[in-house]
């Protein structure tokens, strides 16, 4: 196996130390017995681990004993190690994380064990039942419920002769979107807003209902934020409108969003959905989205509107070769700051989350 550098090691301890995970007895037992049980030799490895000691000399003695240890014919214990913490860290560490995984070639999946080796020969007296693997994902099921009432407040956008896009209604007929999708009058006139381009729970497409703009239904634009809003003319039945929630979201939270990806079906995206970078005008996620989610909606996981979406970006990255990508919204605290400055009347008619 290729060695580690001085500065991957110490890297690599810093982030061992600094785990919670690392703070118990019990909780490094679980992390590590994660990380490598199932293969040949993961019992011999675990026999010889000192559990006991502080974070820092633990993780330095984790690393002398896992870095150079096959836990199966070309299968490192720390490469596997190092894929166990990767969801446990923040998004700015997980960078230079890939980077040194990149490095060392260790790729992002391991090879997984050969099927006769995933057995148990304990007791059953003696086996755990039931335990978190990795970030804990359990949520109440009434996220579903909140996630399909949501859903019925998102509009597919059709420009016609120009594309397509997303919105979602802040009012009984008032509708937000960006501003690159909607920018003038003459747009909104001719656009076409379709409520439930869907499928239902058999698969099978529902009846879209098809509205337009109101007479004099262009209200408000910011191009710096990206956002119009748009009245329309006699909207379905869609449920209670989205509320907006003016809070700062937290590096490594999740965002789920709503949209119309390429102009087709409604369709919702809540796996691999860390935010990356959030201020009070900027949320950066890495949420999927394609060509005509701009002007989706960005939730939490409560289903309020913490931003809107508007584009993808390209970070430099520290390897020559190698590309980041992100998406990004506008932040709900700037844009209904600007809102409320702006046309404060207007701003009255949201319904704006505490």
């Amino acid at each position: 196996m290729k060695q580690l550098g001085p500065n991957d090691r110490r890297f690599l301890v810093q982030l061992l130390r600094d785990l919670p995970d690392f703070r118990t007895v019990r909780g490094r037992q679980a992390l590590i017995e994660n990380a490598v049980s199932g293969y040949p030799k993961s019992r011999v490895l675990l026999g010889n681990v000192e559990w006991d000691g502080t974070a820092m000399v633990f993780a330095s003695d984790i690393m002398r004993g896992f870095e150079n240890f096959e836990v199966a014919d070309g299968v490192g214990a720390l490469p596997l190690l190092v894929n166990a913490i990767e969801p446990l860290i923040s998004a700015a560490q997980r960078e230079p994380l890939q980077a040194l995984q990149r490095r060392q070639g260790w790729g992002a999946e391991p090879p997984a064990p050969p099927p006769e080796v995933w057995r148990d020969d304990r007791s059953s007296a003696d086996l755990n039942r039931e335990r978190i693997i990795g970030e804990n994902t359990l949520r109440h099921v009434n996220m579903l419920h909140k996630a399909l009432r949501a859903a019925s407040a998102v509009v597919r956008i059709t420009i016609p002769k120009q594309g397509y896009g997303t919105g979602f209604m802040v009012g009984p007929d008032l509708l937000m979107t960006n501003y690159h999708v909607i920018e003038n009058a003459s747009q909104a006139a001719g656009a076409e807003f379709a409520f439930f381009y869907e499928l239902d729970i058999a698969g099978h497409k529902r009846d879209e209902v098809i509205v337009g703009a109101a007479v004099d239904g262009f209200l408000h634009t910011d191009s710096k934020l990206d956002f119009s809003l748009i009245r329309l003319q006699s909207p379905p039945d869609f449920g209670p409108p989205l509320a907006l929630k003016p809070v700062r979201v937290e590096q490594n939270q999740r965002v789920a969003i709503i949209q119309h990806p390429g102009g087709f079906f409604k369709k919702i995206s809540l796996q691999n959905n860390f935010v990356a970078h959030a201020d009070d005008r900027l949320i950066q996620y890495y949420t999927s989205t394609e060509a005509g989610s701009s002007g989706s909606p960005v939730f939490n996981d409560d289903f309020e509107v913490v931003g809107l979406h508007h584009s993808w970006i390209e970070l430099a990255e520290p390897d020559p070769g190698q590309r980041h990508f992100r998406n990004q919204g506008s932040g709900m605290i700037a844009v209904l700051d600007a809102l409320k400055a702006a046309k404060p009347a207007l701003w009255s008619e949201l319904t704006i989350a505490p």
